[in-house]
C-alpha cells in the first residue's frame, strides 16, 4: 500500500543552548544540547544520519503523537495519512525514513519513505509491525508480534522479510542497523531480564554495561560504536556508549534518566531524557 503523508514545517526550538559537559567515565566527555519540538509536551530523538539530520517523534498539546524530521535547523512534522499516531525512528544518508503508525483500529504498521510519501509494510501474518532503522542500502530492521503475542525481530530487504531471534531468548527487537549490516537490539532471557545484543555476520553477542541489571542497544554506526540504555542497581536509567566493549555512560546533566538512541558516522549521539518533573526531552550529544 502506497500513501502520501502530510507534513508541516515548524520553527526551530533548541532549548538550553548553554551547553553542559559531563564525564561518566575516563574515556569520553560529552557536550549536550536539549532538543524540543516547538509546542510539544514531550520529544524523543531516535536517529541521526551522516548529514546530521535527526528523526524522532513528539506528543502535541492535545496528546497526539507525530513523527518529526530536524534538518537545516527546522522541524518538519511527519504523519502517515489517516493515522492516529505516527512514530519515525530511523533515517539513512539518502533521507529515507523508517518508522511505524497506528491506524484507526489501533493496529500498528511499519512505514518507510522520504519526505512527501510513505509506504506501509507489514510482516506477513503479524498482528503488528514496527520499522525501527534503515541503512544506506535500504535494509530495514524492526519487530513484529505474532498471533501468539510473541515479539520477534526482522530484517527486510526489498519485499523479502527474514525473522530472527536471539538464541534461547524471547521477545527480540532489532532497533538499529549500520552499513555493514550489523544489528543491535534487545531480548528477554528466561528469567525475564532484558539484555542488549549485537549481531555481526550472523553471530550474536550479549552487551551489558558494568553493573547493569537490564540493558537495551538502540543504535550502531559504521565504526561499530553502539549506543543504548541500561538500568543501574538503584533503578536509574542511564545511557551508554560502547566502543569495542569499553562502556561510557551518557547522562544528560541533571536528568532523572537518559536514553542514548542513535549515533552517526561522526559519533554524534541523539536520545531523550526525563527531567525532575517527569517531562521527556530530546537531546544531541557530541564529544
Amino acid at each position: 500500500m502506497k500513501a502520501h503523508r502530510s507534513f508541516a514545517v515548524l520553527t526551530l526550538a533548541l532549548i538550553g543552548i548553554g551547553l553542559a559537559n559531563i564525564s561518566a567515565g575516563a574515556q569520553t566527555v560529552f557536550t549536550f544540547t536539549q532538543l524540543d519540538v516547538p509546542g510539544s509536551i514531550s520529544t524523543e530523538a531516535d536517529g541521526i544520519n551522516s548529514s546530521g539530520d535527526i528523526i524522532g517523534f513528539f506528543v502535541d498539546s492535545a496528546g497526539r503523537q507525530h513523527g518529526f524530521l530536524f534538518q537545516h535547523s527546522t522541524f518538519t512534522q511527519l504523519d502517515f495519512p489517516g493515522a492516529t499516531a505516527t512514530r519515525t525512528a530511523g533515517i539513512n544518508s539518502s533521507g529515507v525514513i523508517a518508522g511505524s503508525f497506528t491506524d484507526a483500529a489501533g493496529v500498528q504498521h511499519g512505514l518507510v519513505g522520504s519526505p512527501g510519501a510513505f509506504t506501509q509494510f507489514d510482516f506477513p501474518g503479524s498482528t503488528s509491525t514496527l520499522g525501527l532503522s534503515i541503512n544506506n542500502s535500504g535494509t530495514l530492521v524492526g519487530s513484529f508480534n505474532d498471533s501468539a503475542g510473541q515479539t520477534h525481530a526482522f530484517v527486510k530487504q526489498g519485499n523479502t522479510f527474514q525473522q530472527f531471534d536471539f538464541p534461547g531468548g524471547h521477545n527480540t527487537v532489532a532497533f538499529g542497523i549500520n552499513n555493514h549490516d550489523d544489528i543491535v537490539g534487545v531480548f528477554t532471557n528466561a528469567s525475564g531480564a532484558s539484555h542488549a545484543f549485537i549481531r555481526k555476520r550472523g553471530i550474536f553477542t550479549q552487551l551489558d554495561p558494568p553493573r547493569a541489571i537490564s540493558s537495551v542497544a538502540f543504535g550502531v554506526n559504521i565504526n561499530g560504536f553502539v549506543v543504548g540504555s541500561f538500568t543501574d542497581p538503584l533503578g536509574t536509567g542511564r545511557g551508554f556508549f560502547d566502543n569495542a566493549g569499553s562502556f561510557t555512560q551518557v547522562n544528560f546533566p541533571g536528568a532523572a534518566s537518559t536514553d542514548a538512541n542513535g549515533i552517526n558516522s561522526s559519533g554524534v549521539i541523539v536520545g531523550d531524557y526525563f527531567d525532575s518533573a517527569g517531562v521527556e526531552h530530546g537531546y544531541i550529544a557530541v564529544h
